[in-house]
C-alpha cells in the first residue's frame, strides 16, 4: 500500500465538497442567546431606565459606588503543591467562592492577626527551602543524565 503525499490529497479533485453553511441558523441562535441574557439580568428597573435615558446623576451615583469598591489588580500566576491545590479548589467549589477571593480574605485575616501571620510566614520559609532543594535536586539529576551518556 502506498502512502500518497499530503499535497496530492489536498489538490485531489476526488475529495468530497463541503456544503456551504446556512448562516441564518447562527444568527437565530445568537438572537436567542441575547434574549435569554436580557431576561436573566438582575439589573433593577431604575438602573435599566438610567442606562436607557443616560441620566448623568445615575451614572455619577454608579461611578461613586464603583470608586468605593475594591479595585482588582493584575493576574498573578501561583504554583501550588498538587495536594494543596486540589484542597483549595475543592474548598472553593464547596463554598462557591473563587481561589482569588479566598486568598484575598486569608491575607486580610493575616494582616489583622500578627501572631497568626508570624506562624504562616515561618511555615512559608520552610516550604521555600524545601522547594529550593527540590529544584537543586532536579537540576543535578538533569546534569548527571546529560553528561553520563
Amino acid at each position: 500500500m502506498t502512502n500518497p503525499d499530503i499535497r496530492s490529497l489536498i489538490t485531489s479533485k476526488s475529495r468530497p465538497k463541503v456544503t456551504p453553511r446556512d448562516t441564518s441558523l447562527s444568527l437565530k441562535r445568537s438572537l436567542e442567546v441575547e434574549e435569554e441574557a436580557a431576561a436573566s439580568t438582575e439589573i433593577s428597573d431604575a438602573d435599566n431606565s438610567a442606562q436607557i435615558n443616560g441620566e448623568p446623576q445615575e451614572l455619577q451615583r454608579l461611578q461613586a459606588e464603583l470608586d468605593n469598591l475594591p479595585q482588582v489588580g493584575k493576574r498573578l500566576a501561583v504554583h501550588l503543591e498538587q495536594g494543596i491545590r486540589a484542597d483549595l479548589l475543592r474548598l472553593c467549589e464547596s463554598e462557591e467562592i473563587t481561589p482569588e477571593t479566598f486568598i484575598e480574605a486569608a491575607i486580610a485575616l493575616l494582616q489583622s492577626k500578627p501572631e497568626l501571620k508570624e506562624a504562616v510566614v515561618a511555615d512559608a520559609k520552610v516550604r521555600l527551602r524545601t522547594r529550593k532543594r527540590a529544584g537543586l535536586v532536579k537540576r543535578t539529576m538533569a546534569l548527571v543524565q546529560k553528561y553520563s551518556s
